[in-house]
Formats: C-alpha cells, sequence, structure tokens
C-alpha cells in the first residue's frame, strides 16, 4: 500500500507483473516491459490517478489490465506484438490514450477512445488517429527508431512524435 507510486527506468523481463492495491497516484516512465504475462495490473483498491508515459511495451501477454475505478493517463508509448494490450471492463471514460503506438498486437480494445495514436491493425476509436504501419527502422532487431518516411513522426498532439521516446529509455538495448 502507497500513495504514491513511481516505476522509472527499468527494465521488467519475464514476470507474472505488477499488481498495484490500494495506492492513490503513480508515474509509470521510460520502461521496457518484454515477455511477461501481465505487465500493470490495476485490479484492487486504486482511486486515483496513474500515468503510464514513454515506455516501450513488446511481446507480453497483457500489457494493461484494469478491474478499478483509477484513470490511466496512456501518453508516447510503443505497444508491440501484445497479445492483449488495454484489458478494462469497466468505465472506459476514464483511459484517455494519446500519441501512442499499437502495433503488430493481437488486440487493442477498441472501447477506449484514442486521440493522436498509430496503429496497423485496427482502426482506432477516437480523433486524429492514423492506420499505417509506423516504419521502424529494424523490427527484427528491436530498432524501435522511426524511419525518416514513417506517418508517426510530427503527428502527435503538440506537433510531436508518436510514440515513445526511444532516446529516453536506457535498457532498449537488451531486447534482444
Amino acid at each position: 500500500n502507497s500513495k504514491n507510486l513511481l516505476i522509472n527506468s527499468c527494465f521488467i523481463f519475464n514476470n507474472k507483473g505488477f499488481v498495484f492495491d490500494s495506492i492513490f497516484s503513480g508515474n509509470i516512465l521510460n520502461n521496457v516491459f518484454f515477455k511477461n504475462e501481465k505487465n500493470i495490473d490495476f485490479n484492487k483498491n486504486n482511486k486515483g490517478y496513474f500515468k503510464i508515459y514513454n515506455n516501450l511495451i513488446v511481446e507480453n501477454n497483457i500489457a494493461i489490465n484494469r478491474s478499478d475505478s483509477s484513470k490511466l493517463f496512456l501518453l508516447n508509448n510503443t505497444f508491440d506484438k501484445n497479445n492483449f494490450v488495454i484489458n478494462s471492463s469497466i468505465n472506459y471514460k476514464s483511459i484517455i490514450s494519446k500519441n501512442n503506438i499499437f502495433s503488430y498486437n493481437d488486440s487493442i480494445n477498441n472501447f477506449i477512445s484514442h486521440s493522436y495514436c498509430l496503429s496497423n491493425t485496427d482502426v482506432l476509436n477516437g480523433y486524429f488517429n492514423i492506420y499505417s504501419d509506423p516504419l521502424y527502422i529494424d523490427i527484427t532487431n528491436y530498432n524501435y527508431y522511426l524511419d525518416k518516411g514513417s506517418k508517426a513522426i510530427r503527428s502527435g498532439n503538440n506537433n510531436i512524435n508518436l510514440g515513445a521516446n526511444i532516446k529516453h529509455i536506457y535498457y532498449n538495448k537488451y531486447l534482444k
């Protein structure tokens, strides 16, 4: 139990995931979540605000699971090759998804309103979204920098790039 939570600049690999219980607010930023069962599980008495910002979330079973009343702000994340991105059964309006890239995922959850996002598998509900390949430099070797022809470049809110800013994620070099 905690009032505030910070998970910053971590490499989370092959785990069952984090279960959050009775936390008021938190920031989850600049991390790599790779090949986990459930990354982030909001399944207890969380009632606050959680900012999930600038994360690289790759090849997980469930990226985000939420079954409580917490409010989620998903900003500038790259979700790639996950089985299920956002599993939420209640109050979809309390999840804000902005400036994210969703690539090669099996299921995203299109009940949520996305804005300024890119997907190459689903037409996203919301506004100013793009249906296109993100054109990573080398997805086979986990190089998630955007190619110069990518539609994700300068397509975000305030003219920023969509997805995670890889320069701020130290542990992406361990993805191999």
